[in-house]
């Protein structure tokens, strides 16, 4: 069941370069017999009403999960306010009034992530809201207002800025903090030590 309004669209950032992956993109490394990304899709589909994926990479590699795939419109790798930007563009032709990001390499986000994302935004009335969860800030967890759009394409294109933390204070933001117990919702796999750390924790749930 989708748990938000049809204004909100999901986009997965997928276009990292992986440098401390060695031996290809790391959303496609296995933890317990599936793909990292595999398990990004299954935690966000039933948040959003539509899905797509954000990708520098070959989008070929992409069509066994039936998602539309977008690139950044601005090249260079500029990091994740690039794909924010690209998604901003394509939401606004499908009359989307906001984003909602996740990264690829972050399976076990909340599957109430959407929801109290919204929910503090439609309270604060602000116009982006991210995760925190043990005293840390995850600004690419984020719920992002479309009218920012032109913000950000002269953030990233006239002032050539990539730093994320710094977009989001230049406007209206909140922040939603997320507790657990067992592991961080919002840990992200950036190299193989990770990748094991990943798949002891699902065997031991798994048992």
């Amino acid at each position: 069941m989708i748990q938000n309004n049809k204004n909100v669209l999901g986009v997965i950032l997928a276009g990292g370069l992986s440098r401390r992956m060695k031996g290809g993109n790391k959303f496609f490394k296995k933890i317990n017999g599936k793909f990292l990304i595999e398990y990004v899709i299954h935690n966000a589909s039933d948040q959003v009403s539509r899905l797509i994926i954000n990708t520098n990479s070959n989008s070929s590699k992409f069509k066994k999960f039936n998602l539309e795939i977008i690139n950044d419109s601005v090249k260079g790798f500029k990091g994740p306010l690039s794909g924010i930007l690209s998604a901003m563009h394509y939401g606004e032709q499908k009359n989307f009034k906001w984003i909602v990001t996740m990264p690829c390499d972050a399976p076990f986000f909340p599957i109430n992530l959407v929801s109290k994302l919204m929910e503090k935004a439609r309270e604060k009335k602000c116009k982006i809201v991210i995760a925190k969860s043990n005293k840390r800030v995850h600004p690419v967890f984020g719920i992002w207002s479309i009218s920012l759009k032109n913000s950000l394409s002269k953030t990233l294109i006239k002032e050539n800025q990539r730093k994320i933390d710094l977009f989001i204070h230049k406007h209206s933001y909140s922040v939603v903090n997320f507790s657990y117990k067992n592991i961080d919702p919002f840990f992200n796999i950036n190299d193989y030590n990770d990748l094991k750390k990943a798949n002891n924790f699902l065997k031991r749930i798994n048992n």
